[in-house]
């Protein structure tokens, strides 16, 4: 399910590195450009199925399996990288599944947030914001001082 998620992933620490907002942004729709298939999969899936919630903790349990197998060793991920992983999906995965539009949308990031919580030991409290709130708390610079 989902093949290309795994994508989603690719240059993470990359994407992390000296983010302020106008960065942030252009990363931002490099991130959404790239993976504008998948994130439309699997808004799609739920949104096809009988029992949404189930096709979503479906979806959120297969983007898991995906960070498991590529992060994990013997099933397991350090806790240096689960940080990195959640950073990621704060900054660039919940924000970019929101901004699809999908009358699913909430309900799948609910669902991945509730996945992660369950499995990942250092991922307790993760939780999930809006792309224009992440934008909002970069701070301007006030006559260059800032």
């Amino acid at each position: 399910m989902f093949e290309q998620a795994e994508a989603m992933f690719d240059d993470m620490e990359a994407m992390m590195y000296r983010i302020k907002k106008k960065v942030y942004k252009e990363r931002m729709e490099a991130f959404l450009g790239k993976n504008a298939t998948t994130l439309k999969e699997m808004t799609g899936y739920v949104e096809q199925a009988k029992d949404k919630e189930e096709a979503a903790a479906e979806v959120a349990a297969a983007l898991a399996d995906t960070v498991v197998g590529r992060f994990g060793r013997k099933g397991k991920i350090s806790g240096r990288s689960q940080m990195d992983i959640n950073l990621h999906m704060i900054y660039y995965v919940f924000p970019s599944i929101l901004l699809t539009k999908s009358e699913c949308a909430q309900m799948l990031a609910d669902a991945i947030r509730d996945e992660w919580r369950g499995r990942f030991r250092d991922s307790a409290q993760i939780n999930y914001t809006t792309y224009e709130d992440i934008c909002g708390t970069f701070q301007e610079k006030i006559f260059g001082i800032f």
